[in-house]
């Protein structure tokens, strides 16, 4: 029988949590995404466990062991313990009495079939014992092993008790999933793709800029425009140029970056803003890449990375090239060709260091105030058309010049 063997089964703070909760006479298993990674041999962060003990009860235990102990969402049944700097989550077997979108009313449980019964989809429903034996009430390593996503039960009462669950099975579809994804899913997340908006914000940009960092997003996204799901967040502006910067990004061998695709998805910075809760980093990310550069070149690329990093100035280079693959101008294998030198210069690139300082003025008797600010700025844009090789002395030079 199919066990899991992941190696993370054998932390020692793990395997203490076993043995303790085993011998005060309660089950606790592994359960959800790290059982569903550990089987296809993928990394896992988050350690989840369910137990059919009380939160209380679960709490009382852990203070008296001298285990610390966080009651996160105890009122849903959650207890976190903390193990040599490891948090495990701990949860009360469940069922959900009424919903409120993300929230929900609960009743406390020792009955394992209900709390899978309540949860998304078959291959987040598995659990594992301290051996790593299986336990599968739902089917979720067989849907695991066909690469199927199936919502547990009906799918439009899972979708109701949780509207984000829309985006979350297109996510994981695209993940763990093989084209064509589950009709009935589909269909469900088409009934009620009108209820997206009433969610926040910012659980959408999450789920959103998730999908868009997997590592190949394009029949998700087709699945969600067809299903009439993607206008409920936007209306993509340009479909061709995020499908060409995808073939770019294959034929580079790029890691995903989603902030890049979604400024090819849709260039219109105040639109995303309006529609996607972004951090402060990241519109300020957006907002570069959606400027109008001049155009980078292997003449160029110097003073963008001075003015820009090395990172920003390739970012840039890809969206160029993007543009300049969807008008036709070049050719895939040059534009790739391109990029890859570009990424080696860049990388062999020392950003230089501008020599003047502002006390270096102060010296020369020029007061404080704006007027320093723009001779220092005038100095730097000279030594950068100089292509960063003026030392100090021809700086001071220049200044005195400019005075």
């Amino acid at each position: 029988m199919k066990k899991l063997t992941a190696g993370w089964l054998k932390l020692p703070g793990l395997q203490r949590l076993f043995t303790l909760f085993l011998q005060e006479g309660a089950t606790l298993r592994l359960v959800g995404g790290s059982v569903r990674d550990g089987l296809l041999g993928l990394p896992t962060n988050d350690i989840d466990l369910a137990v059919d003990r009380p939160p209380q009860w679960v709490l009382d235990i852990l203070i008296k062991n001298h285990i610390k102990a966080i009651p996160t969402g105890f009122d849903h049944g959650t207890i976190t313990a903390v193990l040599d700097k490891q948090p495990y989550q701990i949860t009360t077997l469940r069922l959900d009495i009424k919903t409120f979108g993300r929230k929900a009313e609960v009743a406390f449980t020792e009955d394992w079939v209900q709390d899978a019964q309540r949860r998304d989809f078959t291959i987040n429903a598995l659990y594992a014992d301290k051996e790593g034996n299986l336990f599968d009430p739902v089917g979720g390593i067989e849907d695991l092993e066909e690469h199927q996503v199936r919502f547990i039960g009906n799918p439009s009462q899972r979708i109701k008790e949780d509207y984000l669950r829309i985006l979350r099975f297109f996510r994981f579809s695209a993940r763990f999933g093989r084209e064509p994804y589950s009709p009935e899913g589909l269909e469900s997340c088409r009934e009620f793709a009108s209820h997206l908006p009433h969610l926040a914000r910012e659980r959408i940009t999450d789920e959103f800029l998730q999908i868009l960092g997997l590592p190949a997003p394009l029949y998700a996204l087709e699945a969600m425009r067809e299903t009439g799901v993607l206008p409920y967040i936007f209306h993509p502006k340009v479909w061709e140029d995020f499908k060409t910067l995808l073939s770019l990004e294959e034929a580079m061998e790029l890691a995903p970056d989603p902030l890049l695709r979604l400024a090819s998805f849709h260039p219109l910075l105040s639109e995303l803003k309006s529609h996607l809760r972004l951090s402060k980093d990241q519109t300020t990310k957006l907002s570069f890449l959606l400027k109008e550069h001049d155009p980078i070149t292997i003449d160029s690329y110097k003073h963008f990375a001075y003015l820009w990093g090395k990172e920003g100035t390739l970012d840039a280079a890809i969206l160029q090239t993007t543009y300049r693959l969807v008008s036709e101008e070049i050719s895939l294998n040059d534009g790739a060709t391109f990029l890859k030198h570009l990424q080696t210069l860049l990388n062999a690139f020392p950003i230089p260091v501008f020599p003047l300082k502002g006390r270096d003025l102060l010296a020369l008797h020029i007061k404080p105030g704006e007027a320093l600010g723009e001779l220092l700025k005038a100095v730097e844009n000279w030594w950068i058309s100089e292509d960063f090789t003026p030392d100090k002395k021809a700086c001071v030079e220049h200044l005195k010049s400019l005075l």
